[in-house]
């Protein structure tokens, strides 16, 4: 069924196309309308999105208190978010593996963040702060057709806050719990006929407190990073740019053969360009080129046995050697998008995306590899009458050593009126092996080994693992039918949907120098009902809350343990008056984890603000308390006070 309605679709496509022909429109969209920009790379009303999506603004943000980025995710519907180490969080939709965030797509301002050296999204090493967000759209449902392979169960969308939108200076001070303490200053002003915006931060804590025997955790974070964004319009033209940098120590728990401490370094930088032009009012294209890099510095000594080596002949019981897993990682992205209105009822996007992807790592991959990646994408938006819309969206992969790959998604959207629509969507996605899995070539090297007894002074580990090449795409088919709403009157959104899901040619083994074994043997099929409402009916009130139950059936445990059957959040804030705010949140999910654990949390967050001069002071006190006594996702996870609590100052002027 994958290869025949691939084939089919496309012939759709043309005929869409071939029915219409040029005429003047315009791009601005009904602005009464909810807007997302996400799902089909287009401009569009929530009532006319091929997918599910949900949008957390500013408002969301300030409101939540929250301080990682990951955990905003915790208000979007059939979301799963976990924390592997104090510095280490998991996002997914709809859970599955929680080993590694390897099934979304996580852009910023355009930019992916996926790291293919690593299979995974690192939330601790992207150089901004969750004080620089804007908003985020989140694509609920498999969007390869629009973003490419790594695009399998959905999008992250993080759209950073415009240098005009922000005060001149913006400074701030955060002290709490696990020994928090977090830096902020961001500038923003004009320079060369365009906006600026710099930001500078700091952040520490000591992540989770004790392991499940007692003993202390070693799982703190220590984080510096700068960027800055610039955006300058002319005529008919935009140009942006954007760079960053982030240095970093992550500390770790010593395993039984460590003898120094296995902290990690690790260096970020990116930087990101981009150039929009409207050639008419019915023909805009965009072309965006971003390069990103990681250098990780992970050394330490460990004492082992010399049978492990091929140093059996060494008559010593131990031996001390120096290891070490540094990597150096990165990537070129070029993205080239054309969009074109050709008449009232017809809109189509069609563009190119080119990646190239390189790891260097000794222990890793036993020096450099790389990876090609090809991507064709189109989108066409078919309006047939006032009550019937047509979506047909596609795109055609090719990567090296993997071959070529095309993934549909076609969507039909029935509109009550212009608030009101249900969609019926099926689309078809892949995530195509990463580096790691088809490629690795795992052995460590230990060096400066002591004593010798007259021997080599280098050891090689006789336990190696290597990548499968002949790996093939993890497939998904995914169905929904949903229902949006917009109240306009009473200033509430309202979205439903219910999903089914097949999982197929899932690579679920552990990433793991002892089980590394990738190889195509597992599915997983998903079925449930998830649902959202956003309710504002005045400046004061903020109301949001968010459902999910998920039904899941597979031939391994993996892909299961990261999926609550229940999960839920409630998020409410009242401004009392026009300088002081409350807000409360509450999530909720369960069974989540290895020892399918119960997550219940609150949030409370009391803002004071006071005007001085022409300045504006901010005072916060924020907490997390757990109803619940279990670890958070794995079981040495475990904070030792059920209540966390931060107080922050900022100064705005």
């Amino acid at each position: 069924m994958y290869r025949a309605f691939s084939i089919n679709i496309i012939p759709l496509g043309i005929i869409i196309l071939s029915i219409s022909t040029p005429l003047k429109a315009s791009f601005l969209e009904n602005e009464d309308l909810p807007i997302v920009l996400t799902p089909a790379r287009l401009k569009q009303n929530r009532t006319d999105v091929p997918a599910s999506v949900s949008v957390i603004d500013r408002a969301m943000i300030n409101a939540s208190g929250l301080r990682e980025i990951p955990e905003l995710f915790r208000l979007i519907p059939g979301t799963s978010v976990g924390a592997r180490d104090g510095w280490n969080y998991v996002v997914s939709y709809h859970g599955s593996n929680y080993r590694d965030s390897r099934r979304m797509q996580v852009l910023i301002d355009g930019r992916s963040v996926y790291q293919a050296g690593l299979a995974t999204v690192d939330w601790n090493d992207i150089p901004i702060t969750i004080e620089d967000i804007e908003r985020i759209e989140v694509v609920r449902g498999p969007s390869t057709a629009s973003y490419g392979a790594n695009a399998f169960l959905g999008v992250i969308n993080i759209i950073t806050r415009h240098p005009s939108d922000i005060d001149y200076i913006e400074a701030s001070a955060k002290r709490g719990s696990e020994r928090t303490e977090d830096y902020r200053i961001s500038h923003a002003d004009e320079y060369l006929g365009g906006h600026y915006r710099l930001t500078i931060a700091s952040r520490h804590d000591d992540g989770f407190d004790v392991k499940k025997n007692g003993t202390d955790r070693l799982d703190s974070k220590t984080v510096q990073l700068i960027n800055t964004r610039y955006e300058r319009q002319f005529k008919n033209t935009s140009l942006g740019l954007s760079l960053g940098y982030k240095e970093g120590r992550v500390s770790d728990d010593y395993s039984d053969i460590d003898v120094t401490s296995p902290d990690t370094e690790v260096d970020d930088y990116y930087f990101s360009s981009k150039i929009e032009n409207e050639l008419s009012i019915f023909h805009h294209i965009k072309i965006q080129y971003d390069f990103s890099g990681q250098q990780q510095v992970h050394r330490w000594t460990a004492k082992i046995p010399p049978f492990y080596t091929n140093l059996s002949d060494n008559p010593a019981p131990f031996i001390l050697v120096d290891a070490n897993e540094d990597q150096q990682v990165n990537r070129h992205d070029l993205d080239f998008q054309d969009t074109y209105i050709w008449n009232d009822s017809l809109t189509s996007i069609a563009g190119v995306h080119l990646k190239q992807s390189r790891v260097s790592s000794e222990t890793y991959y036993g020096g450099t590899v790389k990876s090609n990646n090809y991507q064709f994408f189109y989108n066409f938006e078919k309006k047939i009458s006032d009550k019937f819309t047509v979506n047909s969206g596609g795109s055609y992969e090719y990567q090296e050593d993997i071959g070529k790959n095309f993934s549909p998604r076609l969507a039909f959207h029935y509109h009550l009126n212009k608030n009101n629509s249900f969609r019926f969507i099926y689309s078809e996605a892949i995530r195509t092996p990463d580096l790691l899995e088809t490629s690795a070539n795992w052995t460590y090297t230990g060096r400066n080994v002591r004593p010798t007894n007259g021997g080599p002074d280098i050891a090689v580990l006789l336990q190696s693992a290597k990548g499968n090449p002949a790996l093939k795409p993890e497939l998904i088919q995914s169905r929904e039918i949903g229902y949006y709403g917009n109240f306009n009157n009473k200033h509430l959104q309202w979205d439903v949907k219910i999903f089914s899901d097949h999982l197929k040619q899932l690579m679920s083994n552990s990433i793991s120098l002892d089980r590394f074994d990738p190889v195509n043997d597992s599915y997983l099929k998903q079925q449930g009902i998830e649902t959202e409402i956003d309710y504002r009916p005045n400046h004061q009130w903020l109301f949001h809350a968010s459902y999910a139950y998920i039904e899941d059936d597979s031939n391994t445990d993996t892909e299961t343990t990261f999926t609550p059957r229940n999960s839920a959040s409630l998020l409410l804030s009242f401004q009392y008056k026009p300088d002081t705010q409350i807000s409360l949140t509450k999530y909720f999910a369960k069974e989540i984890g290895t020892s399918q654990n119960k997550f219940s949390r609150t949030d409370l967050n009391l803002t004071k603000t006071v005007n001085i001069s022409s300045a504006e002071l901010e005072l916060r006190y924020s907490s997390q308390y757990r109803h619940d006594n279990d670890s958070e996702l794995l079981r040495d996870n475990i904070y030792t006070n059920k209540l966390r609590q931060y107080i922050s100052i900022t100064l705005r002027y």
